[in-house]
């Protein structure tokens, strides 16, 4: 009888807090570093639009950052995909979204932000891989270093710095024979 009774109650009180986890959304930005393998966008960023889609959200933008050689490995690799999303969420799911891309092997770091006041000129901002940006050309350890040509030769530094010494140490002499 107790059962019955509360059950409307209880439904309720589900209804009311779905509705108030709707009215209760912000705005966030995540930026999700992925494995660089797969070249093609939309394939590498899959498991960024499904832990969104999976937690409810309302995805306004997903675009790629940038694809860059990471300072130090993280999770074994050495390349890294780094993939903008802005989105709309209750903020109780954001920890389930943090949970999601833990589980997730194809990402290896996440960071979401709430943003207020986010205008649609920033959503839809040109990021480092889509202005077209030069961007430092990344050397491997047996390429030559292209500012290498604008150094002095160190054998040549070397003889300086003796004639230098030699010429001060004999502005010294001259000086104490005075």
């Amino acid at each position: 009888m107790i059962g019955q009774a509360g059950a409307p109650a209880i439904v309720d009180q589900a209804q009311e807090r779905k509705t108030k986890m709707s009215q209760d959304k912000a705005t966030y930005e995540g930026m999700f570093l992925l494995d660089a393998g797969n070249p093609d966008f939309q394939a590498a960023s899959e498991p960024v639009r499904t832990i969104l889609d999976r937690n409810e959200v309302t995805t306004l933008a997903i675009k790629l950052w940038d694809e860059r050689r990471l300072a130090y490995e993280v999770k074994g690799r050495r390349r890294g995909l780094y993939v903008l999303s802005f989105f709309e969420s209750d903020p109780l799911r954001i920890a389930e979204i943090e949970r999601d891309c833990r589980l997730d092997e194809r990402v290896l770091r996440v960071l979401l932000l709430r943003r207020e006041g986010l205008t649609e000129e920033q959503i839809q901002a040109e990021t480092p891989a889509s202005s077209g940006a030069h961007r430092a050309v990344e050397r491997r350890e047996d390429e030559p270093d292209a500012d290498a040509a604008d150094l002095p030769d160190l054998a040549d530094v070397d003889v300086e710095i003796e004639a230098v010494a030699e010429d001060l140490a004999d502005e010294e002499e001259a000086g104490d024979d005075n």
